[in-house]
């Protein structure tokens, strides 16, 4: 396969992740900012969001204040920001046109009709009122398209970069969402644990679809800071997991190497994150420290992608 072909399906992937990522984020904002605020802590929700998803200071550049009105027109359709729903659709439209070949006709009319379907909506003035609305059909367009990409496309090498790319995002969303959650949703130490800190847990959980796998995997409904670490890190059960993401990328970069018949610096990272993530308990994270745990995590996720982009992309090494 070529490597402007793999590297456009990698980057197809990752937009469509990222796009659902936006849209399940904006939902959890939606349902937090309806509710009472009965709670004690600090309700900084839509601030929160554009920090998990990397786009606060980029909010900053161009409005005032936090409003949720702007914040959910900045995040749905705002061109100007680079991870906007539009924008992420728009991208992954482009390059799985670049990389039309690789994918089947049903891959790129499922994309192409998400992209069209969603632009018309940006042609209407946005209203508030429309969320809910909006957010069932993104997500439907995201369904659609993995399921198409699951139901059509062969299992060959050209597969293996999509769902690396999918991993991909997904890891690096959920280890900046977790950090996130903790070091800026409460103001203090002394919130955990609080209804407020089980209230925001419970969202996040809802927003990687993981609410009812937390009640599965630990018979409770009760939040504990260590069995959510466990199953959001270490739980290879869990499909929104850096356990499972990270192994799901080295499952893909092992098929590779046996497909091209050489070795790779990408594959060997991708083993060694596992194998941390494999030796480590939730007790030993926190022990550590979170966020030092994940900010290492990410390090690591960008040693990750140098190793993938020299070899598959830019044939380096």
């Amino acid at each position: 396969m070529l490597s402007r072909t793999a590297e456009n399906l990698f980057w197809f992937s990752r937009y469509i992740e990222r796009a659902d990522a936006t849209i399940r984020l904006l939902e959890v904002g939606y349902r937090m900012s309806v509710m009472p605020n009965t709670l004690q802590g600090y309700r900084n929700e839509w601030e929160a969001i554009l920090e998990s998803i990397g786009s606060k200071a980029e909010y900053i550049e161009k409005n005032q204040i936090f409003e949720r009105k702007k914040i959910e027109f900045f995040l749905l359709f705002d061109k100007r920001n680079h991870s906007s729903v539009i924008n992420c659709i728009t991208k992954a439209r482009e390059n799985i046109r670049l990389a039309r070949t690789a994918v089947t006709l049903e891959v790129w009319n499922a994309i192409n009709s998400s992209f069209h379907e969603f632009s018309e909506l940006i042609n209407a003035k946005y209203n508030p009122k429309n969320l809910l609305e909006i957010i069932d059909i993104v997500k439907r367009q995201v369904n659609t398209i993995r399921g198409t990409i699951l139901n059509t496309q062969l299992l060959n090498d050209g597969y293996d970069f999509l769902t690396i790319g999918t991993y991909f995002e997904r890891a690096d969303f959920t280890a900046r969402l977790i950090d996130v959650k903790y070091y800026i949703l409460l103001p203090s130490s002394e919130d955990v644990g609080s209804q407020n800190d089980q209230f925001q847990w419970g969202m996040l959980l809802r927003s990687i679809s993981s609410y009812r796998a937390y009640n599965w995997a630990y018979g409770t409904n009760e939040y504990s800071y260590t069995k959510i670490i466990d199953l959001l890190i270490l739980n290879t059960d869990c499909p929104r997991s850096l356990a499972f993401s990270v192994g799901k990328i080295s499952e893909h970069f092992h098929s590779l190497v046996n497909l091209y018949n050489h070795s790779s610096k990408a594959h060997n990272q991708a083993k060694d994150i596992s194998k941390k993530l494999k030796n480590k308990t939730a007790e030993a994270i926190t022990e550590y420290g979170l966020h030092e745990f994940l900010l290492n995590f990410l390090d690591d996720m960008n040693d990750l992608y140098d190793f993938l982009n020299q070899k598959y992309f830019r044939g380096i090494q």
